[in-house]
């Protein structure tokens, strides 16, 4: 184990001078590797190709095209106009529009950052022109993008399904039931602020301007169902699910709407390889550390070691929950699932729970990270569209923190929630 000791030690030095955390992994990882004589130099060069060389991972960069060309091609504004025609009529309530947006381009991004980017920026103006507080419309913006990596298809859920061997598609279907769960929470929660506030609604309910929407945005609409429906149909694989996302966004961005030109179709180009090349090192540096645990037998020992002190199931789990929260708040959420998946699903399988169920559980931590300081990653990105400090933000974001971890207890208490729907769906 000295080898992972000394990449540990390396990893955090080499961040702490301000190196990028993938390329601190990797060069660890490298350095360890040579010194200690675990594998020939030669054979880091084949398992980082072989690392990224993967059907199922294709879907990533895919679907995050999908969700660059939702930002740019109109579809963002439609998914909007038609939460706001169905939600309007409650108290407060744009910020309940805000949320069931996000549900619905969680439904055919898979990406939080792409939901606050997108969706986010449209609701934050759209709450502050209204005279809705700018630190609770950034808030409940950023809160609500969590549900686009719970809900499928979530991009977290599909490297969790790869890195622990088990149904991409039973993974991602795990996560359906929590994600409705949450966005119910945060818009009954959006409900309470509103009443005490005094929020009033934004506009009555009418059925035309339901239809009239809901017509308008019929092919942005249909996008998540589509997608959704073909994985859980069988209709095709995730993989081909991702392709398909990118090319019916583009399609209806493009000559449906008519808002994706030439020059908006460089950036989404442009935007989507850039994040892609970032995410594939992030996977290969943390698929790299993987293995050289594996190879060193950390996650028996670790495994072991719980066993051996009696732990009762609850205390794992406790554990395994504070160490993903504290990962989400420090580091990028999917480097995370390839680097503590081998070490903490051992210990969650000792402890009885599912790997579905661990999956769901680790993406809500991770999800939960992602707007948490000091890294995270749709905190920073809410802080740029909203032009609000971080330091504001975080505080109109304590409510949302409570009622998501109280989210994060009933998911964790109740397995059937994200295990009842994948045994229903694969039985029939």
């Amino acid at each position: 184990m000295k080898a992972t000791y000394l990449a540990i030690i390396l990893f955090f030095v080499l961040t702490a001078v301000g190196i990028p955390i993938s390329v601190s992994m990797m060069l660890g990882v490298i350095i360890a590797v040579v010194l200690f004589g675990v594998y020939p130099p030669i054979t880091l060069a084949t398992l980082f190709y072989s690392s990224l060389d993967s059907y199922l991972l294709v879907a990533i960069p895919l679907f995050m095209l999908a969700g660059i060309v939702i930002s740019y091609g109109g579809i963002a504004r439609r998914i909007f106009d038609f939460s706001e025609s169905l939600l309007g009529f409650l108290p407060g309530s744009l910020g309940s529009v805000n949320v069931m947006a996000s549900m619905i381009f969680g439904g055919i991004s898979g990406s939080s950052v792409a939901d606050v980017a997108g969706i986010g920026a449209i609701g934050i103006k759209e709450m502050v022109s209204r005279n809705y507080p700018r630190p609770y419309s950034a808030a409940i913006t950023v809160a609500s993008s969590t549900l686009a990596v719970i809900i499928p298809p979530s991009i977290l859920m599909i490297i969790y399904a790869t890195i622990a061997n088990i149904s991409v598609g039973a993974a991602l279907a795990s996560g359906l039931i929590p994600g409705l769960f949450i966005t119910l929470v945060l818009i009954a929660v959006n409900t309470v602020f509103a009443i005490r506030k005094k929020w009033v609604p934004s506009m009555g309910f009418s059925m035309r301007r339901t239809v009239r929407t809901a017509a308008v945005g019929f092919p942005a609409l249909l996008a998540p169902v589509v997608i959704l429906g073909g994985i859980f149909m069988g209709f095709f694989t995730p993989t081909e699910s991702s392709a398909i996302a990118f090319l019916y966004c583009l399609f209806i961005g493009t000559f449906v709407y008519r808002e994706l030109n030439a020059k908006k179709l460089y950036q989404v180009i442009y935007e989507g390889g850039r994040t892609s090349g970032i995410v594939a090192f992030e996977l290969a540096s943390g698929l790299l550390f993987s293995n050289l645990m594996t190879i060193e037998g950390v996650p028996a020992l670790l495994t072991n070691a719980f066993v051996g002190l009696h732990s009762e199931p609850w205390q794992v789990m406790i554990l395994i929950n504070v160490i993903l929260l504290l990962a989400g708040m420090f580091l990028n959420p999917g480097f995370s699932i390839i680097v503590l998946t081998p070490l903490l699903l051992p210990l969650a399988k000792s402890a009885g729970f599912h790997p579905i169920h661990f999956g769901i559980i680790m993406v809500t931590n991770l999800a939960i990270g992602l707007i948490t300081p000091p890294v995270g990653g749709c905190l920073y990105i809410g802080s740029v569209v909203s032009g609000l400090p971080i330091e504001k933000l975080v505080r109109a974001l304590l409510p949302f923190y409570v009622v998501l971890l109280m989210a994060l207890v009933v998911i964790v208490l109740v397995p059937a929630m994200s295990t009842g729907f994948v045994e229903w769906l694969y039985r029939n």
